[in-house]
């Protein structure tokens, strides 16, 4: 794997690459799951696909929820830009101990590359249940754990299965150590207000619980908890590290194996519905 690009230092650069990401990741699904429907787009970070929904004119309404208040300002500065989706987008803190939403609210759920940072994912997808109306569907785009690059830490361990291989300790360390090697390019989120490297964070963990960054959630483990909520599996589609060639069949084959196949899956694209009884 290439090292991570060195604009991801900049922080509007890092939005136009997300803009990009989400756009591509939306193609999975179908724009009319949004006609009509009132919309929740789940850990919304800046709004890139709120706004991409809100583009479109179809929904009914849009709220984007996250706990990230400094991503929430930059969204409420967009939508300020873009007077045109006052009507139907809006943006709200959200809140660990529960969403700040009513019962049978919203239709619709969106949770993309966010699944992954839910440390109470079982919470949430009781809670996600709740404020489902009856027949409501939540769509996401996840990476589990076990795949090569499960843990998120690949801007400074571009190395495939690390966290398999290596173990927790050895990761954190390395990571540490590539952290203050004078030749790592940061990330904007390593950088202070000054535009300066932030102390090395990753001197204070040694394992993923401790950093509570990634949850370690693996999909035999997700299907149970979604049962547990009450919601059932529409459909659930992995794919693999590659996506054309060689390097494709040899990933599907891969996932084919029972046990072995989670560890080649480099994310899902999954639809829960929530039953209409």
């Amino acid at each position: 794997m290439s090292p991570p690009e060195a604009k991801m230092a900049d922080v509007n650069d890092y939005a136009d690459w997300r803009d990009q990401s989400l756009v591509s990741s939306w193609r999975h699904f179908s724009d009319e799951e949004l006609r009509g429907r009132d919309v929740l787009d789940f850990g919304c970070g800046a709004g890139q696909l709120a706004f991409l929904f809100a583009s479109k004119g179809i929904a009914r309404s849009i709220t984007g929820v996250d706990i990230d208040t400094a991503a929430l300002a930059r969204a409420q500065e967009t939508l300020t830009g873009h007077p045109e989706y006052s009507p139907v987008l809006r943006f709200i803190e959200g809140d660990i101990a529960g969403l700040p939403l009513d019962d049978e609210s919203v239709d619709l759920i969106t949770a993309f590359d966010c699944m992954e940072h839910v440390m109470e994912p079982g919470a949430i997808l009781q809670d996600w249940a709740r404020v489902l109306r009856p027949g409501g569907r939540v769509l996401l785009e996840w990476f589990p754990f076990k795949g090569p690059w499960g843990p998120h830490m690949e801007a400074l361990i571009p190395v495939p299965w690390a966290h398999v291989i290596f173990g927790e300790k050895a990761m954190f360390r390395t990571a540490a150590a590539i952290y203050d090697d004078p030749d790592f390019v940061p990330r904007h989120w390593d950088l202070d207000q000054q535009g300066a490297k932030k102390p090395n964070k990753w001197t204070q963990w040694e394992s993923f619980s401790e950093q509570a960054y990634v949850n370690e959630l693996d999909i035999s483990t997700f299907r149970a908890l979604s049962a547990k909520a009450g919601l059932t599996v529409d459909r659930l589609e992995k794919s693999g590290f590659g996506q054309s060639g060689a390097k494709k069949l040899v990933g599907d084959l891969l996932m084919a194996i029972p046990a072995l196949g989670e560890y080649a899956t480099s994310y899902t694209v999954i639809a829960l519905e929530k039953p209409k009884g």
